[in-house]
C-alpha cells in the first residue's frame, strides 16, 4: 500500500487502467476515495457529519449514504443512528469490507446493524425510503447519463420531506472526460444543468454552495417536487 500523493502523473494515469479493487489495494482505502492523509480523512467525514446534524438529522431518521466508500462518514453516523437506520451503497465491495474492519471500533456494526449493498447500477432496492441521503463526491465522478440514473433511482425512495444532499464540481461540462463514469476521474457541471437533470426526475434543487470542502466542491439540497 502506498500514499497516492507519491505517485507520479504517469503512474496515476497507468493506475486508472487497474480495476477498482486493484487501486484500493495499491493506494489504500482512504487515499482511493480522496483521503490522502489522516487529517483530510477525518476532517472530511466530520464536516459531513456536523453539516447533516445542522440540517436536522436525528438518530431516528433513516439515512442513505450513496457511494459510502470505506465509511469516511459512516464511522460517525453508524454509532449515532438508531439500530438498522444506516444504509450504505458502493460499487466496490472491498471498500465497505475494509471500512468495517478498519474504521469501526468495538464491533459496533453488530449492535447497530447497518445495511449495505454493492453495485454500480443504482439499484436501490435494498432500502424502502429515506429521510436523509448524501452523495458526497459522487457526481464529481459521474457522466451526465449516470447523474440521470441516480436521480431516477432515488426518486421512488423519497418521502414528501426527504432531504438529499449532493456535491459537484462547478464548471464547464464541455471539457469533461470521454467514456464511462470513473471513481478517480473528475466531471464538472454547471448548477443550471444539474438543476435541469434533477427536475426531469421530480426533484427541486437549492444551491447551498461552498461549505468548507477542501477541493471546493459545492453542495446542493434536492427535495421531491
Amino acid at each position: 500500500m502506498i500514499d497516492s500523493r507519491e505517485l507520479t502523473m504517469s503512474e496515476r494515469v497507468e493506475d486508472l487502467l487497474l480495476s477498482d479493487t486493484e487501486r484500493v489495494m495499491k493506494w489504500g482505502h482512504r487515499a482511493y476515495i480522496g483521503g490522502p492523509n489522516e487529517k483530510s480523512w477525518y476532517e472530511n467525514g466530520r464536516r459531513q457529519y456536523h453539516f447533516l446534524i445542522s440540517r436536522g438529522l436525528k438518530p431516528h431518521h433513516v439515512f442513505f449514504d450513496i457511494a459510502c466508500g470505506s465509511l469516511r462518514l459512516g464511522q460517525y453516523l453508524i454509532p449515532f443512528l438508531e439500530q438498522g437506520h444506516y444504509y450504505g451503497i458502493d460499487r466496490e465491495p472491498s471498500l465497505i469490507q475494509i471500512g468495517l474492519r478498519e474504521e469501526l471500533l468495538f464491533e459496533i456494526e453488530k449492535f447497530k446493524h447497518p445495511n449495505f449493498a454493492c453495485n454500480g447500477n443504482f439499484d436501490f432496492s435494498f432500502i424502502e425510503q429515506y429521510d436523509f441521503a448524501i452523495a458526497q463526491s459522487l457526481f464529481t465522478h459521474l457522466t451526465e447519463i449516470d447523474v440521470h440514473r441516480c436521480f431516477k433511482a432515488l426518486r421512488p425512495k423519497a418521502k414528501k420531506n426527504s432531504q438529499f444532499y449532493f456535491t459537484f464540481f462547478e464548471g464547464n461540462s464541455d471539457k469533461n472526460p470521454a467514456g464511462d463514469s470513473h471513481a478517480n476521474k473528475n466531471w464538472r457541471y454547471s448548477f443550471q444543468l444539474i438543476y435541469e437533470i434533477a427536475s426531469m426526475h421530480a426533484f427541486d434543487c437549492t444551491l447551498i454552495g461552498s461549505w468548507g470542502h477542501e477541493n471546493d466542491q459545492k453542495i446542493v439540497l434536492a427535495q421531491p417536487s
